[in-house]
């Protein structure tokens, strides 16, 4: 039986469903329906999401699924992070390797082809008569070596090395200039002109107050890019490799917590997880601890006497240089000598150096032999000097020009012969030292190859395996 009581409860709201939930009404003023709207349609759907997804986070299938998403992103950010890292170090290193570390060596080259050029082209001219076929073609080889070098020193520059551009540039604009002077000096020489000692005084005051200076400035700002960069490559890579130990160390509470949910003391899933990342943070940090021994120890060992071996062999040459020119300048020997005391000293000082890096650290492939040979090069170089000198103070011109000028291989050394054998030394040191120093640089980076492949699998692997390791307990409550 039906009546009006009963009809005005079946209309009524508290008989339709869900009569408890506050239902949204339409907007009562026209003005402000259509925005109220659009925000009900945006904002209600993602509010009705996440008011589901909070409910199922609260159960706890939605407690192992949650935990499960954050340790993935852990490890995925742990492990590209420190992928990302390697492998940029890797390129870096590479471009050390085969870009900057060449242009400080055409730096270098050019900085001593050019004195040599000086110093041979001072030889040639106090000699008598035409000069020597050997004495020009030194000349002509230090000349094009120091082109070449000039050429080379810009091919790995970037847009920060304008001050290296710019000093090649100067090079390269001064170097014919001085060329031009030299072939005047000769030229008069043969002559028998006066002024042709005008013209090679000018000729080597140019390469030594010009030229010279700005092939050792741009010789320090390559040296020091390379130290620099080396520097930076081989710093551990603290922040990727916190990553690791901060994800290492949410695996380790997840699994804790995992035990204290399900009383389960170990989850294979987990403990594969737990020995990949270590394996990864292994990996990576034996990678950084090799890349700094052998980058920043090995190669700052090397590099002292690199440095040292270089500025004396420069001072060695513009020493020959002025040691020639006090033929015809006239030069005060007092001056000479505390100039040639000086030089001596730093070569000395710069073989020593090279003694104690091999007893510090052995260079790859050393010659035994060089340190001796030079040694006594320098000695014979200090007996002939004196023997110059004493020839000059007395007059006797002939005696003295044939100490500075003759080479016999098979007579007594002179102080040309002395000078070339110090030079060779220094020359052959160097080189063996750069080697030293290349060696290094390829152990970092031998040393960080495949860490990036590496550890991006080994995460990757990490991140299956805490899966795999959560899906029986997901589907406990499935």
């Amino acid at each position: 039986m039906t009546g009006p009581a009963t009809e005005l409860r079946e209309h009524s709201p508290e008989s339709w469903g869900d009569h408890w939930l506050d239902e949204v009404t339409e907007p009562a003023s026209p003005t402000f329906s259509r925005p109220t709207q659009l925000a009900m349609s945006s904002f209600a759907g993602p509010a009705r999401v996440i008011r589901r997804l909070y409910s199922f986070a609260a159960t706890t299938p939605g407690k192992l699924f949650t935990v499960t998403v954050i340790l993935t992103v852990a490890l995925a950010a742990a492990g590209f992070s420190m992928s990302s890292s390697s492998a940029s170090r890797h390129d870096d290193l590479d471009t050390l390797l085969t870009s900057t570390e060449p242009m400080s060596n055409a730096a270098h080259h050019l900085y001593t082809n050019l004195s040599l050029a000086d110093t041979v082209a001072t030889t040639g001219f106090v000699q008598a008569g035409v000069e020597p076929e050997v004495n020009r073609n030194r000349y002509n080889e230090a000349i094009d070596a120091a082109s070449v070098a000039a050429t080379q020193a810009i091919v790995g520059t970037s847009a920060e090395d304008e001050r290296v551009r710019e000093l090649v540039t100067f090079i390269q604009r001064k170097l014919p200039v001085y060329t031009a002077l030299v072939e005047k000096a000769r030229v008069n020489h043969r002559a028998g002109h006066a002024v042709a000692n005008s013209y090679m005084s000018n000729a080597s005051a140019l390469m030594r107050t010009q030229i010279l200076p700005a092939a050792a400035e741009l010789f320090t700002l390559t040296s020091e890019k390379v130290s620099q960069q080396q520097q930076r490559l081989t710093r551990p890579q603290w922040v990727p490799l916190s990553g690791l130990v901060a994800a290492l160390i949410f695996l380790g509470l997840a699994q804790w917590w995992l035990w204290r949910l399900t009383r389960r003391r170990f989850n294979r899933g987990f403990v594969v997880a737990t020995g990949l990342l270590f394996l990864a943070l292994v990996w990576a940090s034996a990678s950084n601890f090799a890349t700094w021994a052998s980058g920043h120890q090995g190669f700052e060992t090397v590099s002292r006497p690199w440095d040292s071996l270089t500025a004396s062999r420069i001072e060695a040459q513009q020493m020959r240089t002025s040691e020639t020119l006090a033929l015809v300048l006239r030069s005060s020997q007092q001056d000479m000598s505390v100039h040639f005391n000086s030089t001596v000293y730093s070569v000395n000082q710069a073989l020593r150096d090279y003694e104690q890096a091999l007893v510090d650290d052995d260079f790859p492939s050393s010659d035994p032999t060089l340190i001796p040979r030079a040694k006594q090069a320098v000695e014979d170089w200090t007996t002939t000097h004196e023997n110059f000198m004493e020839d000059l103070s007395m007059g006797d011109y002939d005696a003295a020009l044939y100490q500075a000028t003759a080479i016999d291989p098979d007579g007594d050394p002179t102080a040309a012969s002395a000078f070339n054998a110090v030079d060779n030394s220094l020359a052959a040191l160097i080189d063996q030292a750069r080697d030293a120093m290349r060696t290094y640089l390829v152990q970092g980076l031998n040393a960080m190859t495949m860490v990036s492949t590496g550890v991006l699998l080994a995460t990757f692997g990490a991140i299956i395996a805490v899966w795999l390791g959560i899906r029986p307990r997901l589907q406990e409550y499935l």
